[in-house]
């Protein structure tokens, strides 16, 4: 500050010497004294000012700030409040109380069931006629038929390993936990299934047809002009082949998943929802989750588990090697 306001009475000084060359020293002196007193109240006046928009702008900032204080606490009360009310709802499926609207074994067993149609329809890609849909349907039983064997196999095993008593004590849990272990073997399966649909797609007339223009192009390539029957020229070529055949594998199971969905939610708009007097008698007649619990444990100690044979079981072999993961699918 004591350099600025040296340089500000060097500069004033200079502008009266400047301006009034033949004061006397006296005069001289009396004028710089008037406007160095001139200039320093024309700075306090530019300081108040500054000083009242500081403070302006900082009541605004904080006025601001409450505000969005205070619709943060209107929106947190706002969603604390729908979410007590949702949780307090029953569960959709089972009728379970205070489950959000859908209990955990629920959510469960509703992956499980969309693991099952997801699994459906790719069998069906590549085994059934996309425009027959009651061939359709038989694949995606067959499928379904399968994959609850192996829940059935999974839920056994599972019970095996539990103690006596410990799913009784805890109905609700051991529900979750059982619908946890079909959601499991479902998934599991699942990649299986897609394996062997690209497989079985990888062998189908488009992509033998890309796999041989690839190959062909690739074997045109200059660099392999003079010796196109080389090692590194075949090898090129085939790996070439490969990969367009599995480009072309996913392709088609993409969009022939994509044309069996778009019918199934043709289909499930078309249909019209039951009404509530037929729904009622089968919410009735639905056992509840400790029910539920208790019944499957009852199940799998009194019976044996019986797996039935299907024509859509995924390949007991699905590795994937470096020139084609659709072709290395062999079947059981």
């Amino acid at each position: 500050m004591v350099h600025i306001r040296r340089a500000r009475r060097a500069k004033i000084t200079a502008e009266v010497d400047r301006e009034l060359p033949g004061l006397t020293e006296g005069e001289r002196r009396r004028v710089l004294e008037d406007r160095l007193r001139e200039q320093a109240a024309i700075e306090a006046e530019d300081f108040v000012r500054r000083r009242e928009q500081a403070l302006a702008e900082q009541a605004r900032r904080e006025a601001a700030r409450a505000a969005a204080q205070e619709r943060a606490e209107r929106e947190r009360q706002t969603a604390a409040a729908a979410n007590a009310v949702r949780q307090a709802l029953p569960c959709e499926d089972c009728g379970l109380q205070r489950s959000a609207g859908l209990c955990e074994a629920c959510g469960f067993r509703r992956r499980t069931e969309a693991t099952i149609v997801e699994a459906g329809l790719i069998a069906a890609t590549w085994s059934a006629d996309l425009d027959d849909p009651g061939n359709v349907a038989a694949v995606a039983a067959d499928v379904r038929a399968s994959l609850e064997a192996d829940i059935e196999r999974a839920r056994a095993q599972f019970l095996a390993l539990m103690e006596p008593g410990t799913l009784e004590a805890d109905p609700v849990l051991a529900a979750s936990a059982l619908a946890f272990t079909a959601l499991q073997a479902a998934e599991q399966a699942l990649p299986e299934y897609r394996c062997s649909a690209l497989g079985r797609l990888g062998q189908t007339e488009e992509a033998e047809a890309e796999a041989r223009r690839a190959y062909e192009i690739e074997h045109r390539r200059r660099w392999y002009k003079y010796n196109p029957h080389g090692t590194d020229a075949v090898a090129a070529a085939t790996k070439a082949a490969d990969a367009a055949r599995e480009r072309t594998a996913e392709y088609l199971l993409a969009t022939r998943l994509e044309q069996l969905r778009e019918r199934a939610v043709a289909r499930t708009e078309t249909a019209a929802r039951p009404p509530w007097t037929n729904r009622l008698p089968q919410l009735a007649a639905r056992l509840l989750d400790g029910e539920t619990a208790g019944a499957m444990m009852r199940k799998h100690r009194a019976e044996p588990c019986k797996s039935p044979h299907t024509a859509y079981k995924p390949y007991s072999a699905c590795a994937r090697t470096n020139a084609n993961a659709a072709r290395a699918c062999t079947t059981s």
